[in-house]
């Protein structure tokens, strides 16, 4: 086994998992689909890197400084860079429609500060705040404490979720901002931690099934399931920490849908190329940092407005115009993407 080499159906996964984002952003009715998408797109990211972890066994052999840096480099350098880039296209914006709004300024460098993070951009800190924490569960703690983590998390997040549902109604906007500020980023950053650990877990037990096609059946199984129950848990937001109107919900289909997705991944990449799938997949940061700081999904949306009418009502028409608005997210970020990588490497840390 090559643990060094990089692992396909892993970046299928994350490119079915930025896909889901971007749908959900584009998309504005309460829709199957998005109920779908929503019950493991972020999940799916933390599963990913928890399996990832198992699988090329990299903390044998790395220290917490080492690792550290690597994921400073990695997350909140990119992290921070497109934070004060969009910070500062959106002033540009505002300037250039007359429109100064210097409390919303405020509020996006606070955010960046807090690590809650504008727009998508909550996604890095969160993961690099579980990774270092998964590290030192690893690493330095004993084995108990795992057992420990995956009772209790869920529980508190369970808890976080109606709490913060009675709290956007029993305080005002502003204070519920604040207090947003400082309680999200590490609540985030503990069901990433659940998800992380868990990806890890599933990697070790399901490595133990020999047969690709006995895995193939069991991603199945957990992708049908997973299509059911998420039907049944709407409202879910893990940016907002809304697990949805039944909380527990959330972290059975974020397995299920994410174990799902690898399983059947890992079969059909043998088979059919997924090219598309798979370039968005390895670019999944760059889509993360610049679909919506940079009106990329607002400008893809009104494109489209312009080209299909996108009379905005629940039918099988609602589908294709959203649809279409993601393909031309796409091209725009077809581009973006070749930059970076050719022009701009530092913005995601690479030199």
């Amino acid at each position: 086994m090559d643990k060094k080499r990089r692992i396909k159906y892993i970046d299928l996964c994350k490119g079915l998992g930025i896909l889901m984002v971007t749908w959900g952003h584009i998309t504005k009715l309460d829709n199957p689909v998005d109920t779908w998408a929503a019950s493991f797109k972020m999940a799916i990211f933390f599963v990913a890197a928890g399996y990832l972890i198992w699988y090329a066994d990299s903390y044998r052999t790395q220290t917490l400084k080492g690792y550290a840096v690597k994921l400073l480099k990695s997350l909140m350098l990119p992290y921070v860079l497109f934070s004060i880039l969009s910070i500062g296209f959106r002033f540009a914006t505002m300037i250039m429609k007359h429109r100064i709004d210097i409390p919303a300024i405020k509020s996006y460098i606070l955010a960046t500060i807090t690590l809650r993070g504008t727009f998508a951009l909550w996604f890095l800190p969160v993961l690099f705040i579980a990774e270092i924490l998964f590290f030192c569960l690893i690493k330095y703690l004993p084995k108990w404490m795992r057992i420990v983590i995956l009772i209790v998390i869920p529980v508190f997040g369970i808890w976080e979720s109606y709490f913060i549902r009675h709290l956007i109604v029993s305080v005002d906007p502003l204070t519920f901002e604040r207090i947003s500020f400082l309680v999200l980023p590490i609540s985030k950053a503990l069901i990433a931690l659940w998800f992380l650990e868990i990806g890890h877990i599933g990697c070790m037990l399901f490595s133990k099934v020999t047969y690709k096609e006995i895995r193939f059946m069991i991603g199945l199984i957990f992708t049908i399931g997973n299509i059911f129950l998420s039907q049944q848990n709407n409202g879910v937001d893990l940016n907002n920490m809304s697990l949805g109107i039944h909380p527990p919900l959330f972290f059975v289909t974020g397995i299920i849908g994410s174990f799902g997705a690898l399983f059947v991944f890992e079969f059909l990449e043998d088979y059919i190329p997924f090219t598309i799938l798979n370039y968005f997949g390895k670019n999944s940061l760059i889509l993360m940092c610049t679909q919506r700081p940079f009106y990329i999904i607002s400008t893809a949306t009104a494109g489209w407005k312009i080209i299909s009418g996108m009379p905005g009502i629940m039918a099988w028409r609602y589908y294709i115009d959203c649809f279409g608005a993601m393909i031309l997210v796409m091209i725009i970020e077809y581009s973006v993407i070749t930059f970076v990588n050719t022009k701009a490497k530092f913005l995601i840390g690479r030199f």
